[in-house]
This record gives C-alpha cells, sequence and structure tokens, in this order.
C-alpha cells in the first residue's frame, strides 16, 4: 500500500518431517552459542529468540522474485529485529535445491580449484550444515547499537544486508566449530571448513555487486590475507584450516563490533578495501565457465513437468 515492497515470491515447500527432527534442537543452543561469542560481552548482550523454527524442505515451486534470479536454497523469515528477539525466526532449508547445486556445481568446481588431496572433504552434508548455521547464525550477534545509532540495520544504511550476510557466514562456521567440539555435529571439521571454502568459489560466481556478493568478497579476501589458504601455480587453492579458525574469530569479531558501533565509516572502508573481486581470482572463475560448470540450476516446474 505505501510501495515499500518492490517485489513479490512465494515457495511451494514439502515438509521432509525426518531431516527436520534432527535439526529441531539447534535453535534451542541459540543463548549458549551467543554467549561464547569471540567478542566483547558488550556486544553479545542481547538473548537471541528461543522460538525459533528449523526445518527441511523439499522446494517443488519458485514463483514471482524468488524465480526470477539465482535460486533460494535456504529461507530465514521476518527480517524484523523485534521479532527476531522476541520470538525468533522461521528457518527454512530446501534440501533438494541443495543437493542439486551441490551435485552439478560444487562438486565440478572443487575437481577444479580445490587441491586434490583436500577433496575428499567435500560432502554434501557438510554443505547442507553450512548452509543451514547461515542462517541461524542470523539471529546471534547484536540487532540494536550499544551507542544509541538505532538498530544495526539503520546505522549502516546501505551497507547493513552486506555485513549482515558476511556476519552469517562466518558466525555460522563458528557455530559448527562449537557445536562440534560439544559431539552435536559428527563428521570431520576439516569436511565443513573444506566445503565452506569451496562454496566461497560457487558463490561469488553471481558477483560483487549484491549483499551475499559483497560478503563473499570481503571474506574471501580476508582469508587470504590472513594465510587460511593459499593458491599453487595450477591454480588450485589449499586451504590452512588452523589459520582459517583464527581468521574466522578475527572476522567475527571484527563485523559484530562494527555492527555494534553503528560504524558506517568503518563498514565503508571496509566494502570499498575487501568486496572486490581481484584478477587472479577472476581468472579462475573464467575457468570454470570455460569448462561449461553452470552458475546456477534452473528449475523446471509447472503442469508441463506433471504431465497435466
Amino acid at each position: 500500500m505505501f510501495g515499500y515492497k518492490s517485489a513479490h515470491e512465494t515457495y511451494v515447500l514439502i515438509k521432509d518431517m525426518e531431516w527436520s527432527q534432527r535439526l529441531s534442537k539447534y535453535a534451542s543452543l541459540l543463548p549458549d552459542l551467543q554467549s561464547g561469542l569471540p567478542v566483547a560481552d558488550v556486544y553479545k548482550t542481547e538473548t537471541p529468540g528461543t522460538e525459533s523454527q528449523l526445518a527441511a524442505f523439499d522446494v517443488v515451486y519458485y514463483a514471482g522474485d524468488c524465480n526470477a534470479g539465482s535460486k533460494t536454497i535456504a529461507v530465514n523469515l521476518p527480517n524484523d529485529e523485534e521479532v527476531q528477539l522476541q520470538k525468533g525466526t522461521r528457518r527454512s532449508q530446501l534440501k533438494n535445491a541443495m543437493r542439486a547445486k551441490f551435485d552439478k556445481i560444487l562438486i565440478p568446481l572443487s575437481e577444479v580449484l580445490i587441491d586434490p588431496d583436500q577433496r575428499r572433504y567435500i560432502s554434501f552434508d557438510a554443505f547442507f550444515a553450512n548452509t543451514m548455521f547461515h542462517e541461524v547464525a542470523h539471529g546471534l550477534g547484536i540487532k540494536n547499537t550499544i551507542n544509541g545509532k538505532g538498530t544495526v540495520r539503520e546505522a549502516l544504511k546501505e551497507h547493513a544486508s552486506a555485513l549482515e550476510e558476511g556476519k552469517a557466514d562466518v558466525l555460522g562456521l563458528y557455530m559448527i566449530t562449537k557445536l562440534h567440539e560439544k559431539g552435536e555435529l559428527e563428521g570431520e571439521l576439516r569436511e565443513y571448513y573444506t566445503t565452506f571454502m569451496a562454496s566461497i568459489f560457487r558463490s561469488v560466481r553471481f558477483g560483487a555487486s549484491s549483499a551475499h556478493g559483497k560478503a563473499n568478497m570481503i571474506r574471501f579476501n580476508y582469508f587470504r590475507e590472513e594465510g587460511a589458504f593459499t593458491r599453487n601455480e595450477n591454480g588450485q587453492y589449499t586451504i590452512d584450516f588452523e589459520k582459517l579458525q583464527k581468521a574466522m574469530n578475527s572476522l567475527s569479531e571484527k563485523i559484530l563490533t562494527l555492527q555494534g558501533d553503528g560504524d558506517y565509516e568503518g563498514v565503508s572502508v571496509l566494502v570499498e578495501n575487501m568486496a572486490q573481486i581481484q584478477p587472479e581470482l577472476q581468472s579462475d572463475l573464467d575457468r570454470l565457465a570455460d569448462l561449461g560448470i553452470p552458475v546456477d540450476i534452473v528449475f523446471e516446474q509447472g503442469i508441463e513437468v506433471l504431465g497435466l
């Protein structure tokens, strides 16, 4: 009515009851994870809503804006800060769309860009968990600045979404690390880290102009500066797992501090300096295109698919 909404979208989902039951316990762990965030206490005084729903679905229909560009593999709503703090959010993992991107994009991509000795760590369960905890991590951190500048979204203006997506990326990995230490997650931690790194290459192919794209590039360039990975003469990337974990913690602290301070100038500098695709990375992305590895999946749907 007021012209605030520029686009509409709708998903038709079928709930996976078995997977949803496996995931339901994680939302209740948010307050404990919040208290352990690698940042000063003043930046984690808010208590996340514990009524969040966490469930897995198969998506059978995309309509409107969500079918116009890249296909969403997880949804976290609502975005309203007050509702999130009081009630939490509903986090929906679109399992079949994730599986398609993993099989058709992430595996072929990793066979080109990831060190052969580390490719065995690429797994769908890790990809699913990384995506899921990205969405869960939106509930961590701080929604309101600590110095009276209003909400983080208001204070950081056009950079708010990019920094929030960057926060969710690194705090999702932080959550995985902590839950693995507590024995709440199966598999090797290296699986989650290697799959996370490979997925950065998948995501940056959408470009660096969107909020997710800027977040991807900030993280990639920050990790590179911190020595979290190296690139050999064949254009293959090797992960230093110890340095990646340190970079994850230091970037988490940096982002949470910028958000809590409502530091618009600091975020602007971060975006200007770090949210760029450098020529070396662009050449690697061009190799993927030359090999015909798709940027995204195309969702065939409608009555024709059903044979009606």
